[in-house]
């Protein structure tokens, strides 16, 4: 079995995979090294008693003419997979709202303009400027957006400067779960969060997301690299002139290659892989002044019969107060024991096979001893899903948490952060990484860079990293 390469990947999340099936396709042999004993980050699944269930992934944008499947074609691997389309991008619910998305620009505009049909000329105005953002982030996904916006306008503050009524700016703030912090917290780059999601709606891969992650390997394994797991990279050799010559595994074991890509979490690269003398005093300082993002305590059931007729949307936010950013400073700092907020995620399963996932942020620090807390957290979950769906627990067969310890062991993420670091509107340009590091042959893909979180973006940084790898 050789041990040189072109490329040398180590972590095997989607930015990753991308990435190397990308390289790969150009003619670049590749090599993907991940200290798990499966692939995909968090695009993981496991099975309990017949039931299989997403880790972490639950959904994603994936029309056919969207961003994701352009990619999936490129690579010739869309016909890989099943993808099934969501009937509503998702329903949020408040104590003052209940309102479901439905899927399409076309559609959630008429939707908007028949609920508030004196604030039409608004609706339409932030929609365009949302468009006018996507494509300038198409056209360079890496670089910040200055030209067209002030970067530490807040995404609450944006939503404002197009929109007065409070509660047509509430329908817009409720997407904050899929970027991880508040309105008022948040960074501009929320607006193309909910502009995505409208504009392709959710979608689902009949299997699970890890299905995502076989089928991407399939493209680097079908041009002659490699996916080697339970390979836990230890440290970087370094040759001259200040380059990565190759990369050594905890048991041992090398790969070299001519450049390397992580996609794994950047304090992990820069605080331990990267030789002691090879480490930048900047990218330290840099990270030092940065945050990993909240993570999440979940709940997995299995559930008997169709779960349709306990919660009707595949994707369901249920917020206890219309103040989200109230949510947020308790989510940071308050007691994680009170249940204010849940995710709730219904997959399309095959028949009889039907789960829910609850899915609560929390810090990953909330509790001293997490083994202890799990049950107490794990109880006040489903107590707070009875009062709000009725009593289906006679109909739960099957019942796993996860922690943010979890999290952290199975996905590498340090803290078990589900969005890299942590997306706040002051540092956001200074937050996301850029592809390249201080050392010439060294890049960097996936949710802690530039593109930010969610499989589309991540695909985005892996398409940006190509070009710089292609390009350098």
């Amino acid at each position: 079995m050789s041990n040189n390469f072109d490329i040398a990947i180590i972590g095997s999340g989607i930015g990753g995979l991308t990435c190397g099936a990308l390289l790969a396709q150009k003619g670049k042999r590749v090599c993907i090294v991940e200290k798990h004993f499966q692939i995909g980050g968090c695009a993981q699944s496991f099975s309990r008693k017949g039931f299989t269930f997403d880790s972490s992934v639950h959904s994603a944008p994936m029309a056919d003419d969207g961003f994701i499947c352009s990619i999936l074609s490129e690579l010739g691997i869309r016909n890989d997979l099943e993808i099934i389309p969501y009937a509503t991008t998702m329903q949020a619910v408040t104590p003052s709202s209940r309102f479901s998305y439905p899927r399409g620009i076309a559609k959630i505009l008429q939707q908007f303009r028949k609920n508030f049909p004196n604030d039409s000329d608004a609706i339409v105005a932030i929609l365009n400027d949302m468009a006018i953002h996507l494509s300038t982030y198409k056209g360079n996904p890496g670089k910040d957006r200055q030209a067209l916006v002030p970067s530490s306008m807040s995404y609450a503050e944006y939503i404002a400067s197009f929109i007065s009524n409070v509660k047509l700016q509430a329908l817009f703030h409720t997407i904050w779960p899929f970027g991880g912090t508040s309105p008022a917290v948040a960074p501009l780059f929320n607006s193309l969060i909910f502009y995505v999601h409208a504009l392709e709606g959710n979608h689902y891969i009949k299997g699970g997301f890890a299905k995502l992650a076989k089928a991407l390997a399939s493209v680097i394994i079908k041009n002659n690299g490699q996916i080697r797991t339970n390979w836990e990279v230890c440290s970087i050799r370094m040759g001259e002139p200040k380059q990565a010559s190759s990369i050594v595994s905890v048991n041992g074991d090398s790969i070299s290659a001519t450049q390397f890509v992580s996609n794994i979490s950047p304090y992990i690269l820069h605080m331990s892989i990267i030789p002691e003398k090879s480490r930048s005093k900047l990218w330290l300082s840099r990270l030092g002044k940065l945050h990993p993002s909240i993570s999440a305590f979940c709940v997995y059931c299995g559930i008997e019969g169709d779960a349709s007729d306990i919660v009707e949307n595949n994707i369901l936010l249920w917020f206890s107060q219309d103040d989200h950013d109230a949510i947020y400073n308790r989510i940071i700092s308050g007691p994680p024991d009170l249940i204010d907020h849940l995710i709730i995620m219904r997959p399309p399963g095959e028949p009889g096979k039907n789960t829910l996932t609850f899915i609560y942020f929390t810090r990953h620090d909330a509790f001293d001893n997490w083994g202890s807390a799990r049950e107490m957290l794990r109880d006040a979950i489903l107590l707070k899903a009875k009062s709000l769906f009725g009593d289906f627990s006679k109909r739960i067969l099957v019942c796993e948490t996860a922690t943010p310890k979890t999290i952290e062991r199975y996905t590498g993420n340090t803290n078990g952060a589900l969005y890299g670091f942590e997306n706040v509107k002051e540092l956001y340009g200074q937050s996301k990484l850029p592809f390249t590091t201080h050392i010439s042959n060294i890049f960097q893909v996936g949710h802690w860079t530039k593109s930010g979180n969610g499989i589309y973006n991540v695909m985005a940084s892996a398409k940006e990293t190509v070009a710089a790898i292609l390009n350098s």
